[in-house]
C-alpha cells in the first residue's frame, strides 16, 4: 500500500511503470511527510500506520485500505480486489459525516461494488461508472487481437503481428494497435454520452 497525503510523486510512479516494477520499489525519498508510507505486502507482523490505526497484517491493510479514512480523492479507480469488496453493510465507511470521500468512481475491477452499494454512492451525489461500462476497452482489444489471429494464416500472423527478435514491431501491427485504440476511444465516448444524457434527461442512474 502506498499513501501520501500530498499525492504520490508522479515522476517516480512513471519510473516504476516504465520499468514494470512493483510499488515496493518506490523511492521513499519522494514521500512528502512522515504521514506518508509505503508498506509492501511482504511486510511481516502487525502493521501500525502513522495515524495510529492497526492491521493484523500487510494483507489485511491491502484488502481494506479503501475503507480507511485516509483513502480519499476526487477520483477512485479500483482496479483489483475481491468481488463485493464494497457492499451495503460497509459502504458507509466511504463517508465522513455523511459526505462521500470520493467525487467520482470509475470501476476498473469487475464486481468490486455490489449494486446496492453503487446505489448508495450515486444517491449521495457521486458520479459512479460501473464495471460493465468502464472496462470494456480490454474486452474490445483482446477480441480484435483474437480476430486477427483467427483471420490470418500462421505465417502471415507471425510476419505481420509478431515482434522480431530485434524488438521491432511490424508496421501492420503498429497500425492495427492504433485502430484498436481508436475503436476503444470511440466506443467509450459513445457509451459515456449515452449514460450521461439518459441520466440528465430521464434521471436514470448511471450505474443501471
Amino acid at each position: 500500500v502506498a499513501y501520501d497525503p500530498a499525492g504520490l510523486d508522479r515522476q517516480e510512479l512513471s519510473r516504476l511503470a516504465v520499468r514494470r516494477s512493483p510499488i515496493a520499489h518506490f523511492n521513499v525519498s519522494f514521500l512528502s511527510s512522515p504521514d506518508a508510507f509505503i508498506i509492501p505486502i511482504t511486510e511481516p507482523g502487525e502493521i501500525r500506520l502513522p495515524d495510529g490505526s492497526q492491521f493484523r497484517s500487510a494483507t489485511e491493510l491491502r484488502d481494506t485500505f479503501h475503507l480507511s479514512p485516509l483513502a480519499r480523492a476526487d477520483l477512485f479507480v479500483p482496479c483489483g480486489g475481491r468481488p463485493a469488496a464494497i457492499h451495503k453493510a460497509n459502504v458507509k465507511q466511504l463517508f465522513d459525516d455523511g459526505v462521500p470521500r470520493f467525487k467520482y468512481i470509475v470501476e476498473g475491477a469487475n464486481l468490486f461494488f455490489t449494486d446496492d452499494a453503487r446505489a448508495v454512492m450515486e444517491a449521495a451525489g457521486v458520479h459512479h461508472i460501473k464495471d460493465a461500462s468502464a472496462n470494456k476497452g480490454g474486452v474490445t482489444s483482446s477480441s480484435m487481437e483474437v480476430f486477427a489471429a483467427l483471420a490470418m494464416k500462421p505465417s502471415d500472423h507471425e510476419r505481420m503481428m509478431c515482434v522480431s527478435e530485434a524488438g521491432r514491431a511490424p508496421k501492420f501491427y503498429e497500425d492495427y494497435v492504433e485502430e484498436i485504440l481508436a475503436t476503444v476511444r470511440a466506443n467509450a465516448k459513445d457509451e459515456f454520452r449515452a449514460i450521461w444524457e439518459y441520466n440528465k434527461e430521464f434521471g436514470t442512474p448511471k450505474t443501471q
